[in-house]
């Protein structure tokens, strides 16, 4: 069987923690990843208008914005991948806040590893998919709600002329 192969965009100012990052996705035994790296927020969101990819990879603290800021611009902008944001500095509160404001999962730096990590941007991704699915659905069936609502106005239409 064919090892799933990953597109990853890392937003994070920390050359060390990036080669960390790095050092452990190769570790992975049951996905790869290719992984590029960008230092600012701003440059996140120009590589994710640019290029596509399977997720991104979010420090919270970046020179140029939190990881807040970002999942708001980046939201804003109606740029679709997935985000799992990581931080070196645990806080009370930034685990919900980030997941209110559209991340699909946070870790905290030193508690990740090749197969937590791995596993998490499966999981990401997959529910990414159903939900860009899910809303492909829905918008399907809202046009069909609509055919048919027209379709039955024009029938009491051509009922009432006879």
């Amino acid at each position: 069987m064919a090892v799933p192969s990953y597109r990853l965009l890392v937003i994070d100012d920390s050359k060390r923690d990036t080669l960390l990052l790095e050092r452990i996705l190769r570790q992975a035994e049951d996905a790869t990843f290719t992984v590029t790296h960008v230092e600012t927020a701003q440059a996140g969101l120009e590589a994710l208008e640019r290029e596509a990819y399977d997720l991104v990879l979010l420090d919270y603290y970046l020179p140029d914005m939190d990881g807040l800021a970002f999942l708001n611009e980046k939201q804003r902008r109606g740029l679709p991948t997935p985000v799992i944001m990581l931080t070196a500095y645990g806080q009370e509160r930034l685990p919900v806040a980030a997941l209110q404001a559209g991340a699909l999962d946070y870790f905290r730096k030193d508690q990740v590893n090749s197969s937590l990590l791995g596993k998490a941007i499966r999981q990401a991704i997959e529910k990414a998919r159903l939900q860009a699915s899910a809303a492909a659905d829905a918008a399907r069936l809202r046009e069909l709600e609509a055919l048919v609502a027209r379709l039955q106005q024009q029938l009491k239409e051509l009922q009432g002329s006879r």
